[in-house]
């Protein structure tokens, strides 16, 4: 009886259970996958904001040549030079003219500027390299004239001018109404993952494709322009990766799994199960996909000497029998320029020789020694002088740091809830890079880190201004920081010297909310610890930096909430910069790691421990850049 009961019982609850578990499976599966389109979405975002942001450089450019349309052959290469150093991800940049628009002639001109392994290097783009003009499968040049708006290219390799694999964002520029020339900005394709890819998706496989399915970016270079995804697909008889890629290519988002793609630089094949999230990239019209494994998503002195000794016996000999046959005539004259030569010696350098004033050889050597001692004081006193000066200079310097040092913050900000710290070290005895707190009436702290380019006093005064500057915009309740920040950002670009220019992240900490409001002008990366995930979110700037520019329109700041035991980290390139003698840098990944392991240190000694940290790493070398660091923790 207690069988005919327990049995179906039991086997009903393990087909209650079953069900149940299986729907629970499925559930999280599907909200793992919304969760994963949501992030495909948001780095392709990022990849779509670092494309936008190359592309912004060239309608700026375009922009500007259209205000100041005379600019000469000198002044467009430097302005080629300053946009190609705005942005890491730019690998070169070009203005080309239409023919006899620049130029009297028809000849092609077109300044461009890249990067090499030396720097930057110049030329013009004429016939003699190739022929972008005539030939309409140069795309840079026709899509925009064509069209008269911006256009990405499709991959190409730029043989004769960059010489290297590349896509190029290029769009046209007027003069009096009519097409003039086209402004570019070029991204080589193999730097792709280690300009922008890195920063978004670290070590993970991805691939970058064009709507006709073409590569722009993926680990196996030799496909780029040869093969498109669909012929790839085909070649591995995988049909699963082909309808894939026709999602990918169509501008959809998704997650979908299958077996075996992208695991290595060659694709090699694996029976382990792997999850691809798309999103497009919506700027260019490309799609972007990353793959995660799915237990992972879910988990001849000597000869000359003796002839001097030999000239000098001689001429001695010489001497001494001159100074025999006259020495009645020279004694007295001789005495007293002997007795002043030993008051010279004695340290008295305003001896002078009176009572001889023959025009004889004595005479005139009494002369001579008088002038001789004369310039002598004359240039001790210029030596003194010149030391008194370094002195004052050096305690003027002194001043300086004491009184930048003195300009930083001393206690940590009333922020109920939060631990916060901040501290600077400069590269000189001033530097370009400061912290600071400012605490409002309404119970808000404003946190900011800067970084000036340079060190030393320029940047040091301009450190000054732009606090003053800043709490000057931010110093009264109800603080807007869009506002505040294209205040700061237009009166810095009046100021500062052309060259010149501050990143800065600026944050609003709300206690009672426990949320901080972020805007980056430049300044990257923003390092989140979330504490229930154990992840490191690695955020870049929002904005270009201050002082490059007037009435720029900033974006709407990032509101970060915090939860118990979350952590900022704000630091000044100064610290992920410093290399070794292998001229390896610290690097961004290893300070997301030392932030992974070291999350719970408050944060002065999670400062002092990073400090020490990048001093191992240096092993010795030379401090070359101002380090400053902001760390806010919530308790």
């Amino acid at each position: 009886m207690i069988a005919l009961i327990a049995l179906p019982t039991l086997a009903i609850y393990v087909l209650v259970l079953g069900l149940t578990m299986a729907h629970l499976r499925a559930q999280n599966r599907a909200e793992i996958e919304a969760e994963m389109t949501q992030l495909a979405g948001d780095w392709a975002a990022r990849f779509d904001d670092a494309f936008r942001s190359a592309a912004l450089l060239a309608e700026a450019m375009a922009r500007f040549i259209e205000d100041d349309p005379d600019l000469d052959e000198q002044q467009i290469f430097r302005q080629l030079e300053a946009i190609i150093g705005l942005d890491p991800v730019v690998y070169g940049s070009a203005m080309a003219f239409e023919p006899g628009t620049f130029k009297s002639d028809d000849s092609l001109f077109c300044p461009y500027v890249y990067r090499d392994q030396d720097g930057l290097r110049q030329m013009n783009i004429s016939r003699d390299v190739y022929d972008w003009y005539g030939d309409e499968t140069w795309q840079w040049w026709h899509a925009p004239k064509n069209t008269g708006r911006g256009n990405w290219t499709d991959p190409y390799f730029d043989e004769g001018a960059g010489n290297v694999l590349m896509v190029t964002y290029s769009t046209p520029f007027d003069r009096d109404g009519r097409f003039r020339g086209v402004t570019t900005v070029d991204v080589m394709l193999s730097q792709l993952r280690e300009n922008i890819g890195r920063a978004i998706v670290s070590e993970r496989p991805f691939a970058i494709l064009t709507s006709t399915g073409q590569y722009v970016y993926t680990s196996n270079e030799s496909w780029i322009m040869s093969r498109t995804v669909f012929e790839v697909a085909e070649a591995e008889d995988r049909p699963d990766i082909a309808e894939v890629a026709r999602h990918v290519v169509s501008g959809e988002s998704g997650v979908t799994s299958v077996e075996g793609w992208e695991t290595t630089a060659d694709w090699k094949r694996t029976r382990d199960k792997q999850w691809i999230f798309y999103a497009p990239i919506q700027s260019t019209g490309w799609g972007f996909a990353a793959v995660v494994p799915e237990s992972e998503a879910l988990a001849g002195v000597r000869s000359r000497m003796t002839f001097a000794a030999t000239a000098l016996a001689l001429t001695l000999v010489l001497i001494i029998g001159c100074i025999w046959f006259v020495s009645g005539l020279i004694t007295r004259p001789i005495v007293k320029l002997r007795s002043k030569v030993l008051e010279i010696a004695g340290g008295n350098l305003d001896a002078r020789v009176e009572g001889i004033t023959g025009r004889d050889e004595v005479g005139e050597l009494a002369r001579s020694f008088n002038k001789m001692t004369a310039d002598l004081r004359a240039h001790v006193d210029h030596l003194a002088q010149e030391r008194a000066n370094r002195e004052k200079i050096e305690r003027d310097l002194d001043l300086a740091r004491r009184i930048q040092r003195g300009l930083l913050p001393r206690v940590e900000p009333n922020a109920p809830g939060f631990e916060i710290a901040g501290w600077n070290q400069a590269a000189d005895q001033t530097g370009g890079d400061y912290f600071d707190w400012l605490e409002l009436p309404d119970g808000r702290t404003i946190i900011t880190l800067a970084d000036v380019t340079g060190h030393g006093i320029g940047p040091a005064l301009i450190v000054a201004v732009c606090r003053a500057y800043m709490r000057a915009a931010a110093g009264s309740g109800g603080v807007d920081l869009q506002e505040a920040l294209g205040r700061v950002n237009d009166l810095l670009t009046d100021d500062i010297p052309e060259g010149r220019f501050v990143t800065a992240a600026v944050g609003i900490i709300d206690p009672d909310k426990g949320r901080i409001s972020m805007l980056s002008a430049g300044q990257a990366p923003l390092l989140f610890y979330e504490a229930a995930s154990g992840t490191v979110h690695n955020w870049d700037a929002d904005d270009l930096p201050l002082g490059i520019m007037n009435g720029v329109e900033f974006n709407k700041p990032r509101d970060v909430d915090f939860a118990s035991g979350d952590v900022l980290v704000l630091t000044t390139d100064g610290f992920f910069e410093w290399a070794n003698p292998r001229r390896e840098q610290y690097g961004t990944t290893r300070m997301e790691n030392f932030l992974k392991e070291n999350h719970a240190l408050p944060p002065q000694a999670f400062i002092d421990e990073l400090h020490k940290a990048v001093l191992v790493h240096a092993e010795g070398t030379e401090q070359a850049d101002d380090l400053t660091a902001v760390v806010i923790r919530k308790t």
